[in-house]
C-alpha cells in the first residue's frame, strides 16, 4: 500500500499483509495523487508543489525518474489500453499525457479552468476531466489524446466515477 504524505514530501510504503511500514520514499514537494501501473509494477506520484510526477519502482520501492508536468498536478489516472497516464494540472489548465512504457511526456491537452479530477472509461477509451471554475467536464479520446467535447455540469465539479455496468460517468459538484 502506498500513501502520499503531502506535508512530508514523501510516500510511505505499507506492507498490506502485516500492516507495518516497509519504507518511506522521498518524492517532490506536496505529493497529492497516486496511481499504480500493473503492467510494469510502477507507482506514479503527482507532486503539487514541484510540478512533476515521481515514478517509483514497485519491486524495490526506489525512485526511477521524475517527469516534469504542468503547474499544481492534482489528479492521475492510468489508461491500461494504451499504457498511458493522464495528469490534471490545476494551475496550467491542461492535462499532461505520459507514456507508461518509457516515462516520457507524449503531449499536453488544454482543458477547462482548474482541472481537478480524472476518470478513465475503459469501454470506450475516453478520459473525463472535471474543470472546477469552468463548471464543465472535458472528454478526451484516449486513442489520439484529443478533446472530443466539453460538457456543462453543476458548480465546481469535484469528483468523477465511471460505472462499467451502465457505461455512464457520474460527476459530483460542489
Amino acid at each position: 500500500v502506498y500513501c502520499a504524505n503531502s506535508y512530508s514530501a514523501n510516500v510511505t510504503v505499507i506492507d498490506g499483509q502485516n500492516e507495518s511500514v516497509i519504507t518511506t520514499i522521498p518524492v517532490g514537494s506536496g505529493p497529492w495523487a497516486l496511481v499504480w501501473n500493473s503492467f510494469n509494477n510502477k507507482v506514479y506520484c503527482a507532486n503539487r508543489n514541484s510540478n512533476n510526477v515521481t515514478v517509483i519502482d514497485g519491486a524495490n520501492n526506489s525512485v526511477i525518474t521524475t517527469i516534469p508536468v504542468g503547474d499544481y498536478p492534482c489528479a492521475l489516472i492510468w489508461n491500461s489500453t494504451n499504457n498511458k497516464f493522464y495528469c490534471a494540472n490545476f494551475d496550467s489548465e491542461n492535462v499532461t499525457v505520459i507514456d507508461g512504457a518509457n516515462n516520457s511526456v507524449i503531449t499536453t491537452i488544454p482543458v477547462g479552468s482548474k482541472p481537478w479530477a480524472l476518470v478513465w472509461n475503459s469501454a470506450n477509451n475516453k478520459i473525463y476531466c472535471s474543470n472546477l471554475l469552468s463548471n464543465s467536464v472535458t472528454v478526451i479520446d484516449g486513442a489520439n489524446n484529443s478533446v472530443i467535447t466539453t460538457i456543462p455540469v453543476g458548480r465546481e465539479p469535484r469528483a468523477l466515477v465511471w460505472n462499467s455496468t451502465n457505461n455512464k460517468v457520474y460527476c459530483a459538484n460542489d
